[in-house]
């Protein structure tokens, strides 16, 4: 924050209400705290912005006067498009949308919005928003001129980046990227997938991963988690106690395989890791601007991972800015785009406010909250926290 410009503030999924079953539904902020926010940033003569005309800001064209917002949105999520982008243009606020081709919904689609429900062409309840957005409604929001889209990664993918185990499968978000890995065709359609959790073994063991632009991938041996999973048949789950002494043994059979090197059968080839990096970050940028005509410029890291390789490989090939995400040391640089969450109350609208109004206003240094911020980030260096 030594150098204040405008606050980038990002978002994921907007919808009334968490999706059921939805392993990442904690990424979902219900709509009337996001309109809320839209409606404290009109009451309160905030001028969104796109990231372009942030980035002038930011590198010392314009000097900001405290009163400048750029709105961001990860991932692409067609809530997005049905109950985000209505209600940011209902208060004149611009988003900027980062999207990942891989999770784009290719079919031929143009689904209704809250703007059909206000119009009276359809009902809330008749309006579904599990899956990811199409090039139809991507493109409509480009050309609404509220919307600006920006680039996610080809992927959005996570791989395997040793041979440690973080932890072991029993559902929910931890089997994400290993079944997204194995099915990757799914990528676009699995919120809506009833038994997705269930493509994933109980009792798999979940392996460190990163971001795809960051590790060459590791491939575990097959015959190790095949071992693990005829080891998990024999225990009842639901006992916790259970877990624990399963745990403790599929730990001695990874020591075993640790023992003679082999729990990874096969590490992607530095040659291959480089060219993937194109593909995520060049063959991403060029499939957004050939679908919508437009200038790619910009870059989010998806789940906040990323490297000084994968920021000076987007810099030489025409982005003007990625973000700093967990390097937070680079959050000063002129060619970086910190960002901090729009968290809410979950269920006190009021709190949630007071929250927002806090963190644009310490963004800003404004008192007393410059002064409680200051105060949290020493506390947030002595413990070691990140904001991810």
């Amino acid at each position: 924050m030594r150098t204040i410009n405008p606050p980038v503030i990002y978002y994921h999924s907007i919808a009334p209400d968490l999706f059921k079953g939805w392993v990442l539904d904690w990424l979902t902020m219900k709509l009337r705290f996001f309109e809320d926010q839209m409606t404290y940033l009109k009451e309160n003569d905030y001028q969104s912005m796109f990231l372009d005309e942030w980035l002038d800001y930011r590198q010392g064209r314009k000097k900001t006067a405290g009163k400048e917002v750029c709105l961001t949105i990860d991932d692409g999520l067609l809530d997005n498009w049905v109950y985000a982008y209505p209600v940011a243009k209902k208060y004149g606020q611009k988003i900027t949308l980062f999207v990942s081709p891989e999770c784009v919904d290719p079919r031929d689609l143009l689904r209704p919005t809250l703007e059909d429900v206000w119009a009276g062409n359809c009902t809330k309840e008749e309006l579904d928003a599990r899956g990811y957005m199409s090039w139809n409604e991507i493109r409509a929001m480009q050309e609404s001129g509220f919307v600006d889209i920006q680039c996610h990664t080809m992927s959005h993918a996570k791989y395997v980046k040793s041979s440690k185990i973080d932890s072991f499968y029993y559902g929910g978000y931890k089997g994400l990227h290993p079944i997204l890995n194995a099915n990757p065709a799914m990528r676009p359609y699995y919120m809506a997938d009833a038994d997705f959790e269930s493509r994933l073994p109980i009792g798999t063991p979940i392996f460190e991963e990163t971001s795809s632009v960051v590790t060459r991938r590791h491939h575990v041996n097959p015959d190790f988690i095949q071992e693990v999973v005829n080891l998990a048949q024999s225990y009842n789950f639901k006992d916790i106690a259970q877990r624990a002494i399963f745990e403790k043994q599929a730990r001695k059979i990874h020591k075993s395989y640790e023992a003679v090197q082999n729990v990874i059968a096969y590490i992607e080839p530095e040659e291959d890791f480089k060219k993937r990096m194109e593909y995520e970050i060049l063959d991403s940028k060029a499939i957004i601007e050939e679908k919508l005509g437009k200038p790619v410029e910009f870059m989010c890291w998806p789940h906040g991972d990323n490297s000084m390789a994968a920021h000076e490989l987007a810099k030489e090939n025409g982005y003007l800015a990625t973000t700093s995400g967990k390097m937070l040391g680079e959050g000063d640089k002129l060619d970086r785009i910190p960002r901090f969450g729009a968290s809410t109350s979950r269920e006190n609208i009021w709190l949630s406010r007071q929250k927002f109004n806090y963190k644009i206003a310490s963004h800003f240094q404004k008192q007393p909250y410059y002064t409680v911020w200051l105060a949290n980030e020493v506390k947030n260096r002595v413990l070691n926290k990140s904001p991810y």
